[in-house]
């Protein structure tokens, strides 16, 4: 027994995608029995045709201002609350939960996703207890990396807020993400957090990672954004926050901990242990600093470690050695 029906009447709903208007003709759904908490009499939102919402399992859509078109499918126990905009191909099943969402372009959204007040464009997979949350955006692109056909996705338990992600990205396990840019090949899991704020995202570029307990933060001042880039990675129970960049195949992990800055990290450096690394520093070329060691520029100096060297035990640099000292 169908539980739903098509409105006599239709709504002509006006869009636009790559500078191109278009209008589809829309009707709106009539339930013809109670299921859920959907009372038999209920208007639903508006739909291109029968095909866009299921007449099996428990799935709904609430809202009289949300439309779903152009070979767009709701299924199983999904839910769309609050306006939303569900087109070109886009798949939502399972549990999930759309509230005040655009989801378009044939994203996978399913089990016990949550995507609210936020946008998912493109060919991706969304699932497990994944949340999008909080004016986020999600852009699938494939073909920016060697992996070409690899697809976004962000699964597990893994959370997206006030964030921009897109490309072919990967954010899963208990993975945080708050108020960042992640993009191209990145990737963020196991515990990872990146918090950034209203005035500075975290960014994580390229094929870079950030995993374990790591911890990358965003300050307040201008340009405080830790910045990932080409291959970096930051592990363990690592702290980076503020204005620090991780450029070429650099590594932080154990428990090191790299804050203020501008602090410049390229070219194979290798951060562990207890390290502590803080002001105006660049480190190049080969450099690895652990245990407990510190590298700490006072307030209007600098510090330049270049070259192979081994920096660890106890070791204090507050200023550019001279040539051979280390």
């Amino acid at each position: 027994m169908k539980k739903y029906r098509l409105s006599d009447e239709t709504r002509l709903w006006h869009g636009e995608y790559n500078g191109e208007k278009f209008g589809v003709t829309l009707r709106q759904l009539i339930a013809l029995r109670d299921f859920s908490d959907v009372p038999s009499g209920a208007r639903g939102g508006w739909v291109e045709d029968e095909t866009a919402l299921s007449q099996e399992g428990l799935c709904w859509i609430y809202d009289e201002n949300s439309v779903v078109f152009a070979g767009a499918r709701i299924r199983d126990n999904a839910r769309l609350t609050q306006p939303c905009v569900v087109s070109h191909g886009a798949s939502i099943s399972g549990n999930a939960w759309l509230d005040a969402a655009q989801v378009s372009h044939h994203a996978q959204i399913s089990d016990n996703v949550t995507v609210q007040q936020s946008m998912v464009r493109g060919e991706c997979r969304i699932f497990g207890n994944a949340r999008i949350l909080h004016n986020s955006t999600v852009i699938a692109a494939q073909g920016m990396t060697p992996d070409a056909k690899t697809l976004l996705q962000i699964y597990d338990n893994a959370t997206v807020m006030h964030s921009r992600v897109v490309h072919q990205a990967q954010i899963y396990g208990n993975a945080m993400v708050s108020h960042a840019f992640v993009e191209h090949r990145a990737e963020i899991f196991d515990n990872a957090l990146l918090e950034g704020n209203e005035v500075n995202d975290v960014w994580v570029c390229d094929c870079a990672r950030v995993y374990g307990d790591a911890r990358l933060l965003a300050g307040m001042e201008e340009d405080a954004i830790p910045t990932l880039r080409y291959g970096s990675q930051v592990a363990g129970r690592a702290v980076i926050e503020g204005n620090c960049v991780l450029r070429q195949h650099v590594r932080v992990g154990g428990e090191a901990r790299l804050s203020g800055g501008p602090i410049m990290l390229d070219d194979g450096v290798v951060i562990e242990g207890r390290a502590r690394i803080s002001g105006n520093v660049l480190i190049e070329h080969q450099v690895e600093i652990t245990d407990d060691a510190v590298i700490e520029a006072l307030e209007k100096e600098s510090i330049h470690l270049r070259g192979a060297k081994v920096v660890n035990g106890e070791t204090r640099i507050t200023r550019t050695p001279l040539l051979g000292a280390l």
